[in-house]
């Protein structure tokens, strides 16, 4: 079995459960890969003997706890490369989400393990540059606008929030962050939080960062 096809069939997989809290059949799994439908009953067929897919009584076609682990492992996969292309080499979201659905067949879990400690920022100064000559470290900070607001990191906001970016936390980062639209003063909306990723939309793009990217960047909440 070739492995990106075993693969995109379990992830499709994964996303036909997440979108309808059910199983698939092949004609489901046609509308999230390039394969034809007699290919997916092949790789179906193949994944059942593996063990890493089940069939229902009713032709519906479930990932076991194996099936499950192997799609998360990939998925995981898919949000490393996809932030360290946007973070690091300047991708947009939607070129950085293609590549990565490229490589992610492709990288070994050393090298995924590797990118991640790198985008934890190892190297980062541990110093906070903050905009403002007042370092927002209490509550009742007076923001860059001169209003009383509260603050935290991008990192704690949750699905929806739409905040203002106050500072960035360390200097290693802000000429990166700079060239993403992420600067004192931009508002943000926090669209989607995984374990691997934050996706935020910022400048009408969507942006794929970190956690502990995320954690740099100190945005205000106004009052």
């Amino acid at each position: 079995m070739v492995i990106v096809e075993r693969e995109d069939v379990l992830l499709s997989l994964m996303r036909q459960a997440k979108l309808t809290g059910q199983g698939g059949r092949p004609k489901d799994i046609v509308c999230h890969t390039c394969l034809s439908e007699d290919r997916i009953k092949e790789i179906l067929s193949d994944l059942v003997k593996t063990g890493e897919v089940t069939q229902q009584e009713d032709g519906t076609y479930h990932l076991s706890p194996s099936g499950i682990q192997a799609a998360e492992t990939i998925m995981r996969r898919h949000h490393v490369l996809e932030t360290f292309l946007q973070e690091m080499l300047g991708m947009d979201h939607e070129m950085a989400h293609a590549q990565a659905c490229t490589m992610e067949h492709h990288t070994t879990d050393d090298t995924i393990n590797r990118l991640r400690r790198f985008l934890r920022g190892k190297r980062e100064c541990p110093a906070v540059c903050p905009v403002n000559p007042d370092y927002p470290g209490h509550q009742g900070y007076m923001g860059h606008h001169g209003r009383r607001c509260a603050f935290k990191s991008l990192a704690d906001c949750s699905h929806g929030d739409k905040v203002r970016i106050d500072a960035i936390r360390g200097c290693g980062r802000g000429g990166r962050l700079a060239d993403l639209g992420l600067i004192p003063g931009e508002r943000v909306t926090v669209k989607r939080r995984m374990a691997d990723t934050l996706l935020i939309n910022v400048k009408d793009c969507d942006i794929a960062i970190s956690p502990e990217i995320a954690r740099s960047v100190l945005v205000e909440v106004e009052n």
